[in-house]
């Protein structure tokens, strides 16, 4: 079987481009500091959207240039970035973005089902919980409110926002940063797929479901629901990768 790099049409980058935040800026090092970070989240935006694919390349002139930066904050941005596993720096060569195999994703997505249902379980087992409750629940009410409307995009955006405000509001500060990582990584592939797979109704009401046995504080309850949603994606990935002979993004 032949293998095929996955990369993200001229359409879908183009859409997805990263905008750059308004922020305050200070003299000196605190302008430094905003216009680094400025450049670490465009770039890493730009990573996790595929404008910048699995084994893009760019020279760090050529990428200050095109953000209409300076030297200095973009390389700042990119020590970062290597040091996430994002990307890795290659001498008088610029930045070169990681692939990620489907060996490297499937591992990935495994330790997240069991990091996100313990968060799910700290979560249910505090008592001052109503408040993460309702962000977790806001989430997904915007994921249902996308797919009436068929915006997959907007869907995708309320998917992240519920999966990372699971493991932030674990209280768990050592969890959180490792699953944020990781999340990092799959969004690349869950971006790249999301126009190719079935219209996710059944991971909204799968995400609904866990909500609410977080509320009850049934903890057999959440590991059944979020297990078993963990699971079915990664037989849809399956399915993804061989129908569309997909090697790594």
């Amino acid at each position: 079987m032949n293998r095929k790099t996955a990369t993200a049409s001229p359409k879908t980058i183009a859409a997805q481009k990263p905008r750059l935040s308004a922020v305050s800026t200070n003299d000196g090092d605190g302008r430094r500091n905003s216009m680094s970070d400025d450049a670490y989240n465009i770039i890493k935006s730009g990573i996790l959207r595929n404008k910048y694919p699995g084994g893009f390349q760019i020279l760090e002139d050529e990428l200050a240039r095109s953000l209409n930066m300076s030297r200095t904050p973009v390389r700042e941005a990119l020590l970062r970035l290597e040091s996430e596993g994002l990307i890795s720096l290659i001498p008088r060569r610029g930045m070169r973005v990681l692939p990620l195999s489907l060996d490297d994703i499937r591992e990935a997505y495994q330790l997240l089902g069991f990091m996100e249902t313990a968060a799910a379980e700290m979560i249910a087992m505090r008592k001052a919980n109503q408040e993460d409750i309702a962000a977790l629940k806001n989430h997904v009410d915007q994921m249902e409110a996308a797919l009436k409307q068929d915006d997959i995009l907007q869907w995708a955006e309320a998917d992240e926002l519920f999966h990372r405000a699971l493991v932030n509001l674990s209280g768990n500060k050592r969890l959180a940063k490792i699953a944020n990582t990781l999340l990092d990584q799959t969004e690349r592939f869950r971006r790249f797929t999301m126009r190719l797979r079935k219209k996710p109704t059944h991971f909204v009401s799968t995400h609904a479901d866990l909500v609410r046995k977080i509320k009850k504080g049934d903890i057999a309850g959440i590991r059944e629901v979020h297990l078993n949603h963990k699971q079915r994606w990664l037989e849809e990935m399956k399915e993804i990768v061989e129908k569309f002979d997909i090697s790594h993004v």
